[in-house]
């Protein structure tokens, strides 16, 4: 790893010239000429002084000995010169090589060329053929190797020095230049021929060998320089290209080196990242883990993959993971290298399969998975600091019809609104889920008494009271909700759900829109409503049905002007079954579409029955279940029912109630109307309990007004009870409807609904529901009486 860091250290400069325009094989040639000739300059500095130490030593010498100093003048001007002009070359180029720039390639040739002559003249200038100084020539040949790259010149520089010395040699033997006496050599050396030759031998050979030996080294050193250098361009190209994101800087973060994928990714070119620090990259909150990495990477510490926030060019947040890496040996100031890779869309990747697995797609809460997960802190945390919890399990009240009459993508935008105003209901640390369908879920932390539970329960079912406007629908909903405690109810998750939902039904079967605590007394219940709903699918096939009718009384002629037909189920095991018990049983399973068709034309049949015995004409009532008044074929059915009983379409009455035909009102309105143009009549059954106004009501072809028997029920001593029971009196007789109050049961109740002017009532102080074979009977008993 320390080897890679030195590597990509040595690559970071040659790379950002790369960067900036400049051919990186070009640049680097050149910088490595100028490297040699500067390493020969400083070569020459040196040698220089140790020839002027030897020559200081060596005068000293002659000074004292019989020779004395021996040089004459012009000996003495032509080294001087000489070495002037070596001096100033060497300090010319000492000083300007920094400022040469291709030029340089033909300096190379010409400071060596210049080189062997100074160093012919200082040969001749100290004894020709008895001079010590030849060896210089091999130096120079050395310095010829070093600079020159191609070998064949390198050999012509050798062979250059050793022709520059023979020629020497040739011409002080035949005098064409003075000779240069010298101590210890007599003048006849000069012109020895075999001395001469042997000695222009011996310094060309050794200067050959040199120039081939030198040369061949250098070769293998450029080669291998080459082969290193190659390697790092290959190395630099695959850095650029690669796709993960690279970088180095220094400790205190300013960069030195980013690849292209890094600058594709953070959208910086090379002039802003030269301005720019690694921590003004870094997105704030990342700051401080990043700089505590860096300080641990410069200490040489394993460090585990980092993941950290990039802030790009325009603010763009980038995730990022990676490793970082240092490299600080022998005391150079530590780089740290980076490489990672951009991972944003992976973490949204991985985000969102998070939320497709944990939320619900439609609505966006929670999904059963993350609602048992968060059942589960609640309930650690309630362990911990006693506190309790509650599961509140929510059903949309007939929801079903919504769907089935405008379509799921009104029910779907229905829902998404009533997940908002449920969310709304709560505090941030509870949580709202949906775990299908209609079905929403909450679980309430931090409770200390019921009454917050109940309070918050009430503000869910005020809220969803409030009309919704859909598209161009204005729809109303309700929900039923079921609720358990933790401890009390148990501490098993799935356990609280279940007795949630288990009181939820309970809550249904109290008239929904209400919501129910679970009691252990809801078990049985619980057991005893899988056993209806079992055998609810058989009992039409099995005729276990029967209908039962209860008579409507005019107030102030007291004749009978109608039999409300009333569905009972005679099970086998458990004897009569009350409607309130099986009818929502049957609108969930969808079984009250057979149901109710059946009970229409068992009423309408036995009407025809009834007249066919002479007995007065009455119209025959029957319930209008929300799931039927939604069918698209309602209107053929019902007409199919009255021509094959042969019964007279003013003498059948269709009693809806108030919250079915205020779920959609405007579907109401053309259902209505369609009903009342076949002379149907039509009754708003328990009206009051509603959402109904004024000018809803202008809008419905109805006939009669059904006061719920809950308002007729204390008449008599809640004061707000009569008032709303003489307001819905009044409204009705304003509107020219008829009202007909429910559930009379005293004298007292028939008296202040008669003073109030109340058209017509229904109730046990007339009858009971009665089977159709009472009927009759009963009829001809209430004519005598009311003969009498």
């Amino acid at each position: 790893m320390k080897a890679t860091v030195r590597l990509f250290d040595a690559l970071t400069q040659r790379i950002l010239r790369v960067k900036k325009g400049v051919t990186a094989r070009e640049s680097e040639q050149i910088e490595e000429l100028k490297g040699r000739i500067l390493l020969v300059v400083r070569t020459r500095w040196l040698l220089l002084c140790f020839i002027g130490v030897y020559s200081a030593v060596a005068a000293g010498f002659f000074s004292l000995s019989r020779f004395g100093l021996f040089l004459s003048p012009s000996q003495s001007v032509t080294l001087a010169v000489s070495l002037v002009v070596v001096i100033t070359h060497n300090l010319a180029l000492h000083r300007n090589i920094a400022t040469l720039s291709r030029d340089v390639r033909f300096l190379i040739p010409f400071q060596v060329i210049l080189d062997l002559v100074l160093v012919t003249v200082l040969i001749h200038s100290s004894g020709g053929a008895a001079s010590w100084f030849w060896p210089v020539y091999l130096i120079v040949t050395i310095e010829a190797s070093f600079l020159i790259e191609r070998q064949r010149e390198v050999w012509l520089v050798g062979a250059f020095g050793g022709l520059l010395y023979g020629a020497l040699l040739v011409m002080e033997h035949w005098s064409l230049v003075p000779n240069v006496p010298m101590p210890f050599v007599t003048a006849e050396l000069h012109h020895d021929p075999l001395y001469l030759l042997l000695n222009w031998l011996w310094v060309a050979l050794l200067n050959a060998a040199v120039a081939v030996i030198g040369s061949y080294f250098m070769a293998l050193v450029r080669r291998e320089s080459e082969a290193v250098r190659e390697s790092e361009e290959r190395l630099a190209s695959f850095l650029d290209s690669a796709n993960d994101l690279i970088m180095s800087i220094t400790a205190e973060g300013r960069f030195l080196y980013v690849n292209d994928a890094w600058q594709h990714a953070l959208g910086y070119d090379l002039s802003e990242i030269d301005t720019l620090s690694f921590f003004d990259v870094v997105h704030p909150d990342n700051r401080e883990q990043c700089a505590a990495e860096l300080r641990r990477a410069m200490t040489g510490e394993n460090l585990r993959p980092l993941e950290t926030v990039l802030v790009a060019s325009g603010g763009r947040l980038i995730i990022v993971e990676g490793n970082l890496t240092c490299g600080n040996e022998n005391g150079e100031q530590p780089v740290i290298w980076g490489i990672c890779r951009d991972i944003t869309e992976r973490k949204q990747a991985e985000e969102q399969l998070y939320r497709l697995a944990h939320h619900d797609t439609l609505t966006g809460l929670p999904n059963r998975i993350l609602f048992l997960d968060r059942l589960q802190q609640a309930k650690a945390l309630a362990n911990r600091y006693r506190h309790q919890v509650a599961v509140l399990f929510l059903d949309l009240d007939r929801f079903k019809i919504i769907n089935d009459t405008l379509g799921h993508p009104v029910g779907d935008k229905l829902l998404q609104k009533v997940a908002q105003r449920i969310a709304g209901c709560v505090r941030e640390v509870d949580t709202v889920a949906r775990i299908g369908g209609d079905e929403f879920t909450i679980v309430l932390v931090n409770i200390d008494n019921v009454e917050d539970v109940k309070r918050i329960s009430q503000k869910i079912l005020q809220s969803l009271s409030v009309p919704f406007t859909v598209d161009t629908y204005e729809l109303f909903i309700t929900t039923s909700i079921g609720i358990t405690l933790f401890p009390a109810d148990g501490d098993n998750l799935d356990t609280l759900v279940k007795k949630a939902d288990i009181a939820m039904y309970h809550a249904k079967g109290e008239g929904r829109n209400n919501f129910q605590f679970y009691t252990p007394q809801m078990d049985e219940n619980a057991d005893k409503r899988l056993l209806l709903e079992t055998s609810l699918r058989k009992a039409l096939d099995n005729d276990e049905f029967c209908v039962y009718y209860q008579p409507k009384v005019d107030v102030v002629t007291k004749s009978i002007t109608a039999m409300e037909a009333l569905l009972r189920w005679k099970h086998p095991k458990l004897g009569l079954v009350s409607p309130a018990e099986f009818i929502p049983l049957a609108e969930e399973t969808g079984l009250i579409i057979p149901i109710g068709e059946w009970v229409l034309r068992s009423a309408c049949r036995q009407n025809r029955a009834w007249l066919s015995q002479g007995l007065p004409r009455m119209r025959v009532a029957v319930n209008l279940s929300g799931f039927q008044f939604q069918q698209k074929n309602l209107l053929e059915m019902i007409t199919a029912v009255l021509e094959d009983t042969g019964l007279d379409a003013d003498l059948l009455e269709l009693e809806i109630t108030e919250s079915v035909i205020m779920q959609n009102p405007d579907f109401a309105v053309s259902v209505l109307n369609s009903l009342r143009d076949i002379g149907i009549h039509i009754s708003i059954d328990d009206f009051g309990t509603g959402y109904s106004s004024l000018a809803h009501l202008k809008r419905f072809s109805v006939n009669t007004l059904k006061i719920d028997k809950s308002f007729v029920r204390d008449v008599e001593i809640s004061s707000a009870d009569a008032a709303i029971t003489t307001a819905i009196i009044a409204m009705g007789n304003s509107l020219n409807l008829k009202v007909i109050a429910e559930g009379v049961e005293t004298e007292g109740q028939l008296s202040f609904l008669s003073e109030n002017k109340c058209d017509e009532v229904q109730g046990f102080l007339f009858s009971t529901p009665m089977p159709a074979a009472q009927v009759a009977e009963f009829l001809q008993e209430h004519r005598r009486d009311a003969a009498e």
